[in-house]
């Protein structure tokens, strides 16, 4: 314990000379400061300078793209308060607009909205023609195959039937209630373990079943987002 002391005491002895003098400015600091100034201005003026360093730290630190982006992104916006270029980019945004919406009402010109919902249902044999005349809209030809991202589309007619039964079997089902439908929860948990071999995963590797490829893009990156959360990455990309 004494030599541990001697340690100290010695650090200490060393910086005397530093301390003294920043413990004598702060002093005269503090002295000039409380001279100058009601003690309702020292409040003042500490929360004014402790509001504007917090707003520093949260400007350099406090978000995911770095100084430079965001320099660049304050500039263009307010390049866009401009009158001049205001204008340019309405006029792109219309023609973008006007562009999409004359290629997409080609099919449907002349066809009548509904607006409100009919005061007497449709008859079956109503409702079938109907719904043979929105099939009319279709003017892309999938079938082909050759719409991507679309519709993936087979030309085998027996895969086709089987789609509509399986339609017919399970169209009625809801893969939220597990407990009511033991059939679909052992479905999905059959195509999860396939999917698991494929990647060679062990017993302890699970998942889910998505409605669709957007979803499970967006599982993906959350997945890998929590990982690098829990391995201590604050801003994973």
């Amino acid at each position: 314990m004494a030599a541990g002391q001697s340690f100290y005491s010695k650090m200490l002895d060393s910086y005397e000379p530093q301390v003294s003098f920043l413990g004598a400015k702060a002093q005269t600091i503090n002295e000039h400061l409380t001279e100058s100034f009601t003690p309702l201005q020292l409040i003042a003026i500490t929360s004014i300078a402790t509001a504007i360093g917090i707003g520093v730290y949260q400007f350099i630190f406090g978000h995911d793209e770095n100084v430079p982006t965001r320099i660049k992104q304050a500039i263009f916006r307010l390049a866009r308060r401009i009158p001049a270029v205001q204008r340019q980019i309405t006029k792109a945004r219309d023609d973008t607009l006007r562009s999409v919406y004359h290629s997409m009402a080609k099919s449907i010109q002349g066809h009548q909205f509904a607006k409100a919902l009919p005061n007497k249902g449709l008859s079956k044999d109503a409702l079938i023609a109907k719904l043979q005349q929105y099939r009319t809209f279709e003017n892309i030809n999938y079938e082909t195959g050759k719409v991507s991202g679309c519709v993936y589309k087979l030309s085998n007619d027996d895969a086709n039937a089987i789609y509509n039964m399986v339609f017919e079997l399970f169209g009625e089902s809801n893969p939220l209630h597990a407990d009511v439908f033991p059939d679909i929860r052992t479905m999905e948990a059959e195509v999860v373990r396939c999917v698991a071999t494929m990647f060679h995963g062990d017993e302890n590797v699970c998942g889910t079943m998505t409605s669709g490829g957007t979803e499970s893009l967006l599982m993906a990156c959350k997945t890998y987002r929590d990982l690098a959360i829990s391995k201590g990455i604050k801003r994973p990309e």
